[in-house]
Parts: C-alpha cells; structure tokens; sequence
C-alpha cells in the first residue's frame, strides 16, 4: 500500500509539471497590424491659363505741375479747378509791368534799324556810300529784330496756358500772388487714358511685354480690359520690383485716380490641377503643398505652387499628371506611411 501510494503520488506531480511546462512553452499569437485608411480623390491635371496678377493704383497719363517762367504778380486765375481746359488756356496771367513797354521800345529800334539799312543800301547802290555801310547796318538791323523778339518771349511769360488738354486737378497760386521763375502754378492733369502702375517681381515681371492685354479689377467691383504700354527692365533698387503700365479702355466711363486695382494679365497655359483649398496643407519646413498615395499605396507630398484661385477652388501646379490626392486626415499620415486607400464616400466609420 505504501508504494502504491508513493506511485500514485510522483505520477501526479510529474503530470502536473507537464502541463505547466506546455502552458508555458505555448508560442504567443500575436494580432496581425492592419494599415490605417485614407480618404483619397483622384484628381486629374488639365490646360489651365496662367495669369501674372498683381495689386496697384490707378493713374493719369500724364500729370504736370505748370510752373512760372518768369517773376510777377498774379493778375488772373480764370481755370476752374476740376474743369477741362485745352491745350493754351490761360491758367495764371501775371502782371506784364514794363514788359509791354520793353516790347514797344524793342519794335521802335528796330524800325529805325530798318530805315537805316534801307537808306545804306540805296546810297551804296547809287555809289554814294561805301558797301560795308550797308552790311553794318544789316547787322544793327538784326539785332534789333532779335531784341524784339526777346522782349516778346519776356511778354509771353506772364501768360501761364495749359501745356495740353486735360482736367485743372488743382490751383497752386491766387490773385495777388508774386511767382518768380519756377513757382508752381497749378497741376494739370491727363486722364484719357487712365492707366494703372503695379510693381512686379522679377519672375512675373519676365513674362510680359508690351502690347499684351489683360484686365484689371477696381476696388469698386467694376472691370475692363487693358493694354500693356511699359515693362521696365530695370529694377528698383530697394524692391527689387519693376514697374508695369497698362492703359484702361474704360469706354465712357470716368475711372478715378489713385484707387486700389489688380491687375491680370493672362501669359500661357499650364498642366494644373483643380483642387479644394482643404486640401492644402503644411510640410514640417513650411512649404505648401498636398499629400497624395502613390501607386505602392504610400503617403507622399508634393510641394506645390497656386497659379489661380477661383470660386470652383485653387488651380496649382507641382502633383502628377493623375494623382489620388488625401482628402481626410492628410495633416495625421506622414510621408512613406503605407495605408489602404478608400475613394470618398466609402471610408469605414
């Protein structure tokens, strides 16, 4: 019975190690990782126009500040400002004092230069006077006639006329005031055309010239076409920018100076693509761009440039020709995350 027992007994415990010992020895099963999804649309490259804008102000053609060629005082101002004046309207009349007086001496010297030279010429040819009398008084003849005519380019300028037609923007001088020579007068301004002056930079500046069309947007809603008329090709030094002139056909409308425009000027078509401005996103150094799945289902981003924006969305240049860009948690997957793409609309909850 003893040994029966003892049997018994080692029987058990070696049974009961066995199975612990399997327990433990059994390979863990481990839970298969599956890819996380991504919303994707597949999106396609098209013609798109590229148009070189930029914001700028409206101006006249021309503006003058009409200044006083000689001293005097201000005798009459008879221009409105704000009207229409044509070319050699009085717009400041000064005090002719003795100019007048000057002009009438210098014609009277002539006149007697002139009796002189006829007298000297009927003599010598009688041969009664010798020829270089004549020519002496030839040459006092000539210059009398041309201090008459200085005293009447004297007279002139204290008439202050509109150098050409355009709008009196402003009256500088009133009646009683003393002009000397180079005191301003008034502003005269062109406004047909009106023009709009932008500054661009040096890339979107090379791809225009003169002669293009376009058109440009006022602050006011109202839109037309222009014609470029100036590309600088020389930068300004501290913007690095250029300047760029086009003129506005505005038809019968009165387009003001000095207002905010944009101006676009359409240069070639591009391969762009149309996408949601959701889509657009941030790499970690700033660029931006969009997240799309290549072929190998894995998350890469594209840099991108925006070249339009409409209603419809953004038209940007940088992804492939097709691409099936991330719609739904683009700022989560990483660049090089392989996911399982799933077309909007059928994403598991």
């Amino acid at each position: 019975m003893i040994v029966a027992v003892l049997v018994a007994w080692f029987g058990f415990k070696s049974f009961e190690r066995g199975s612990l010992t399997s327990q433990r020895e059994a390979p863990k099963v481990e839970k298969a990782e599956t890819a996380p999804e991504a919303v994707i649309q597949t999106l396609s490259a098209q013609p798109h126009m590229l148009n070189v804008t930029a914001k700028g102000r409206t101006a006249p053609d021309k503006s003058v500040t009409v200044k006083a060629g000689t001293s005097g005082n201000v005798v009459a101002t008879p221009a409105t400002e704000g009207a229409f004046v044509r070319k050699g309207t009085l717009l400041c009349g000064l005090d002719v004092e003795a100019r007048a007086a000057r002009v009438r001496e210098a014609e009277a010297a002539r006149n007697a230069a002139q009796v002189d030279y006829d007298a000297a010429i009927s003599l010598a040819d009688k041969g009664l006077a010798p020829a270089n009398r004549a020519t002496a008084a030839k040459a006092q003849l000539d210059a009398a006639e041309a201090a008459v005519n200085t005293a009447k380019v004297e007279l002139s300028k204290t008439q202050i006329r509109a150098p050409f037609d355009g709008i009196y923007e402003t009256r500088i001088a009133e009646a009683g005031d003393f002009l000397g020579p180079g005191s301003p007068c008034g502003v005269l301004v062109d406004m047909s055309p009106v023009i709009v002056s932008a500054q661009l930079s040096e890339q979107e500046a090379g791809h225009l010239t003169s002669g293009m069309e376009g058109m440009v947007r006022l602050v006011n809603g109202r839109s037309y076409p222009v014609k470029l008329r100036y590309v600088a090709r020389t930068a300004d030094g501290p913007t690095r920018t250029f300047l760029v002139e086009a003129e506005i056909d505005a038809g019968t409308d009165e387009v003001p100076a000095g207002i905010t425009a944009e101006l676009s000027v359409p240069v070639s078509e591009v391969p762009a693509t149309l996408i949601s401005a959701g889509l657009l996103t941030l790499a970690d150094d700033g660029r931006l761009g969009v997240r799309y799945v290549e072929a190998n289902n894995t998350v890469q981003f594209a840099p991108i440039r925006v070249i339009d924006e409409t209603p419809q969305g953004a038209w940007v240049t940088g992804l492939p020709q097709t691409a099936k860009v991330i719609s739904l948690g683009q700022d989560y997957l990483s660049e090089g995350t392989q996911v399982k793409p799933v077309a909007a609309g059928g994403a598991q909850p």
